[in-house]
């Protein structure tokens, strides 16, 4: 009898269970990442309409913190739980997301990169002498044992289809669509999409922000999560982060104190990836549907 008993029980487990990074998923999650904007630079700004009607579409997150100062180490962060480039490579998402052998696919896109994997940039931020495209704002050419030639490219209108996106989007806009700089004499900023006017850094990613985000929420299987790098240069500053489309309670407000390491610790979970590695493993995981 107890052999039995134990025959029906294993098999009743195996019918049911899954690993956890093989499991079917019933919608895709898009992370886009803008540049040094406190949380009170945007939140009730006149000059980033757009961003403030979508606060209203989805639930935002009001103590939510960058991890340190500087660009780079903040999207290390996100994406490995650390915020150095380390030798070997440092455990990070896209390589789990690799290891499922495709149960889970992934794509950077980099707007005005001109190859894969930070090849390069199509030009500079017009008047200045920064480049619209620039490694330190693309953490997957960090990171040596991931599928960067393929999954690292260039945001363009043939790349970034809404309604063929992976399970895993991570979206950089370019150097002045990201609200980093702004081009010189009224200039507008290159964007994949054509010409973004506009007067004032936060302005020119709102109007970025109005072209890219309704074509992700008119899918209905899309979750879009929007965060900053980091604010004003000032380590642990309280930036915006967001979330809306699939999932998501309009208007719904989180006061949990989450980080970019939370970010990371989320999006382990959504996609079944296990333990999430580095700092993100103590970290409290952002709720993603």
């Amino acid at each position: 009898m107890r052999k039995g008993l134990l025959l029906v029980v294993m098999m009743t487990l195996s019918a049911v269970w899954m690993p956890p990074a093989a499991r079917a998923l019933s919608g895709k999650v898009v992370v886009i990442v803008m540049e040094n904007e406190a949380y009170t630079s945007i939140v009730g700004s006149s000059q980033a309409p757009y961003l403030n009607a979508l606060i209203a579409q989805g639930e935002l997150f009001t103590n939510y913190t960058a991890v340190v100062s500087g660009s780079q180490h903040n999207y290390l962060a996100m994406t490995s739980g650390l915020t150095e480039k380390v030798s070997p490579s440092p455990s990070n998402i896209f390589q789990a997301i690799d290891a499922t052998v495709g149960a889970v696919t992934w794509k950077s896109f980099q707007e005005s990169m001109t190859g894969t994997c930070g090849e390069g940039s199509v030009g500079k931020v017009p008047g200045r002498s920064t480049q619209l495209y620039e490694k330190p704002h693309d953490p997957g050419t960090k990171y040596t044992n991931e599928t960067c030639v393929t999954n690292d490219i260039p945001m363009t209108t043939t790349s970034f289809i809404p309604t063929a996106l992976p399970d895993f989007s991570y979206v950089v806009p370019n150097y002045c669509d990201d609200m980093h700089t702004l081009p010189t004499g009224g200039q507008s900023c290159p964007a994949y999409f054509g010409s973004n006017p506009g007067t004032s850094v936060i302005g020119l990613g709102d109007d970025w922000l109005s072209v890219v985000v309704p074509q992700l929420l008119a899918q209905p299987d899309v979750t879009v999560i929007l965060t900053w790098d980091e604010g004003k240069k000032s380590s642990g500053e309280r930036i915006v982060t967001l979330e809306v489309g699939a999932g998501i309670t309009p208007g719904s407000t989180d006061g949990t104190a989450y980080n970019h390491y939370g970010l990371l610790a989320g999006l382990y979970s959504v996609f079944g990836l296990g333990t999430p590695p580095n700092n993100a493993a103590t970290a409290t995981p952002l709720p993603i549907p």
